[in-house]
């Protein structure tokens, strides 16, 4: 069996003011052999489809593949401009050995200018060019706002059922599992999509516990106990997308139409009916910092209001600021996005003072530059580490030039790079021991959890201003369906 793999994955937030462009992409992008070596040995989407090609005994072919880190929408010709070129590669792969389907790992949420359901029309692309004759597998994540037009076009689509994502490898693999056994059996399986007029926001979303832990539950007892059953993926949707399609949804496969059809209705049904029962705190920066205070042990704070995992800048102040007023003891933030003040910490070097604004700079929103002055430069780093999350474990983050400032108490590492806090990594290059900390500010919604969860004695959220917040309430929507519930709730969710 030979397979092609290839993709565009990216989540948008619409209220982020950094665009994706072609440079942007050219950077990111990645095909054949550097496909191989950035993901070969990784637990990511990327690193599931080679394992399973490798231990089924399966000829991969990768063409171009961009991951994006989350923010604005995607310039129109910079999108057209991938996906031409990726449908043309996977034609030309197809014409030097024919293929016997194709697996896209993408994320489910991505808008560019022009395109509000960006995987919709790059699956209808590569339809157009192959027509039927060749299955179609799609990765989604967990936030995907999933449309018929997505389930039409492919013949097998899995989610992920985590949140943290630590199974991006396992939904990946399995995609390729499924479309190996069409191949071998002749047979295509059915696919069902009940969509549910529900706006989640990844603060309420975490599947370690709760509600959501609930539903991933129940959806993995509808497949272990009917064998037709290949799959079900609840999807939370991503409302920051702000696309009128945005909202839950779930997806079943199996070997019927009838078992994928009541298999996606029983599960649908049951998570809107605890969907009351997905709830987020909603702290202010002094509110966490007043939590905080009266914890014993380690405690790490997540701003997830400008998490960049998310589309936010991470260049938000809200938190920094409320801790340097506290000036508590063992206090450090890993970490600011901020290239200027990175870079000039590294002109200085380790050991000057410099007076410097931190942060605050992409935006209004996310706060004003905090104005420091005679802050220490404690150390110096090129940001690069290797992630030990299982969400992506083993994979190489490049933050670029960053710095540890100490303004009394409280550290401050600053960064080039922009990427949420999935560990101590951050922490690591620049010498700061988590352990012998007090309080630890972060930037992320969920993933952190991966790795902090039972590492720290109290994690506490802040839902500072920011563009992802968890009230959904304070922003101004053009598209989002503002019947669907929390902001209406109908009795079931056909009534709209």
């Amino acid at each position: 069996m030979r397979i092609a793999t290839g993709g565009f994955e990216h989540e948008t937030n619409s209220f982020c003011t950094i665009p994706v462009t072609k440079e942007t992409i050219r950077r990111t992008a990645v095909s054949g052999e550097a496909f191989f070596l950035r993901n070969r040995g990784v637990r990511n989407m990327d690193g599931g489809t080679i394992d399973a090609c490798r231990d089924l005994g399966i000829d991969l072919v990768a063409v171009s593949r961009a991951e994006l880190d989350s923010c604005g929408p995607t310039e129109r010709a910079a999108y057209e401009e991938f996906r031409d070129r990726m449908v043309g590669e996977l034609w030309t792969a197809h014409l030097e050995k024919p293929l016997d389907a194709i697996a896209l790992n993408i994320h489910g949420a991505a808008v560019a200018n022009g395109y509000p359901d960006v995987e919709a029309d790059l699956l209808r692309a590569v339809r157009d060019r192959f027509g039927d004759s060749i299955p179609i597998g799609i990765t989604l994540d967990l936030h995907a706002n999933v449309t018929p037009e997505m389930i039409a076009q492919s013949d097998v689509a899995v989610g992920y059922k985590t949140y943290p994502h630590v199974d991006t490898y396992d939904s990946a693999y399995k995609v390729v599992e499924l479309l190996y056994e069409q191949w071998k059996s002749g047979k295509r399986f059915h696919r069902a999509l009940v969509p549910l007029p529900w706006h989640i926001t990844p603060a309420s979303g975490v599947t370690l516990s709760g509600a959501a832990c609930e539903v991933m539950r129940y959806d993995q007892s509808l497949v272990e106990t009917n064998p037709a059953v290949k799959d079900v993926s609840f999807f939370h949707g991503f409302p920051y997308a702000d696309v009128s399609f945005a909202g839950a949804s779930v997806t079943a496969i199996a070997e019927t139409q009838e078992a994928a059809e009541r298999a996606a209705k029983q599960a649908a049904e049951f998570a809107w009916s605890i969907r009351r029962s997905f709830t987020a705190p909603i702290n202010s920066e002094k509110d966490a910092m007043d939590l905080a205070e009266k914890e014993k042990g380690i405690v790490v704070i997540n701003e997830s209001s400008d998490n960049p995992g998310g589309g936010t800048p991470g260049d938000g102040t809200h938190l920094l600021r409320e801790m340097l007023k506290r000036n508590i003891p063992c206090s450090v933030f890993g970490y600011i996005y901020d290239p200027e003040t990175a870079r000039q910490a590294h002109a200085a070097g380790v050991g000057a003072k410099i007076d410097c604004f931190v942060g605050g700079k992409t935006d209004k929103r996310h706060g004003t530059p905090v104005e420091l002055h005679g802050a220490l430069v404690k150390a110096l780093s090129d940001g690069t580490f290797i992630v030990k999350n299982p969400m992506g474990e083993g994979g190489t983050v490049k933050l670029g030039p960053t710095a540890l400032l100490q303004v009394e108490n409280v550290g401050i590492i600053v960064s080039e790079g922009r990427v949420q806090t999935l560990d101590d990594g951050p922490f690591e290059i620049v010498g700061v021991d988590w352990r012998k900390m007090r309080i630890i500010a972060l930037k992320s919604s969920q993933h952190f959890k991966g790795w902090w969860q039972g590492r720290a004695d109290a994690i506490i959220p802040c839902d500072s201003e920011g563009i992802q917040s968890a009230d959904l309430g304070i922003y101004e929507f053009k598209n989002l369906n503002m019947r669907y519930y929390p902001f209406g709730d109908p009795a079931t969710p056909d009534q709209l």
